[in-house]
């Protein structure tokens, strides 16, 4: 696993057989150069994952050109419709990268070579099987890889930050089907943040379903907002996410 200088992103290379997967290659050139080097030196670059489709997870696959990408039905049908949201998520990039004066040769593009995953499909990666499931909730193409003992699972289950919440029903009941993977989990590689064992994982699970059962419970907005946040109370901009959360929730309850 490697770490990107932005969000404590996580990009892992993962080989079997001597086939390479990268997942959610990120983000600054120097850092994807590296995250190149480390995938060919493991074997043949086989594919690309992406989590979700954040501008912040989808920029390198630039880095690895020859390798076909893997990402959710949900995403790859929103870039072939050219949705607002695909394009937002393009749009983001480029202005992260002019604020911070961060080259991008490539441009800001999505890939072509594009292999739209299904719920519950499983690929293969050199003798392995990876098992894919759709994670909405975050935003509505997330997509977790399990394979034997491990857990991708996106940006789901940081300890660095709360849930940044798009759907909030939908949020939940991907927690409650992450707490059922941990069951026989060894390790999970969330999007930002430090790998955690089950245990971490699951004490995570759990905060963010108590928290998400909160908010959907609050009658008023008043008691969304007096919800204390399940870790990071003092990171810059999470009661600010809390407040989006919030909203998210729909309109108070009379």
């Amino acid at each position: 696993m490697l770490q990107s200088g932005i969000w404590q992103t996580n990009s892992s290379v993962i080989s079997a057989g001597g086939a390479v997967l990268v997942v959610d290659p990120a983000y600054f050139p120097r850092e994807l150069d590296a995250i190149a080097a480390a995938a060919r030196a493991a074997g043949q670059v086989a594919a690309v994952a992406f989590t979700h489709g954040h501008w912040d997870h989808v920029m390198g696959h630039a880095a690895l050109p020859d390798a076909s990408v893997w990402l959710s039905s949900v995403l790859d049908r929103a870039i072939a419709d050219d949705d607002p949201r695909a394009a937002q998520h393009l749009a983001d990039a480029r202005d992260f990268d002019g604020r911070w004066y961060v080259p991008r040769p490539h441009g800001h593009r999505w890939p072509t070579a594009r292999r739209a995953v299904a719920d519950g499909e499983a690929l293969a990666l050199g003798p392995l099987t990876v098992r894919a499931l759709h994670l909405p909730g975050h935003s509505p193409d997330g997509l977790a890889l399990r394979i034997g003992g491990a857990l991708w699972c996106g940006d789901y289950l940081s300890p660095c930050e709360i849930p940044f919440v798009d759907d909030a029903a939908a949020y939940r009941a991907t927690l409650a089907r992450l707490r059922g993977e941990l069951a026989d989990a060894v390790e999970v590689i969330p999007g930002h943040g430090p790998r955690l064992t089950a245990a971490e994982a699951r004490t995570i699970c759990d905060e963010d379903l108590a928290y998400l059962d909160r908010l959907l419970a609050a009658r008023d907005a008043t008691a969304a907002a007096a919800i204390p946040l399940p870790r990071a109370a003092d990171v810059p901009g999470m009661r600010e996410h809390h407040a989006a959360n919030c909203a998210k929730v729909g309109p108070p309850r009379p």
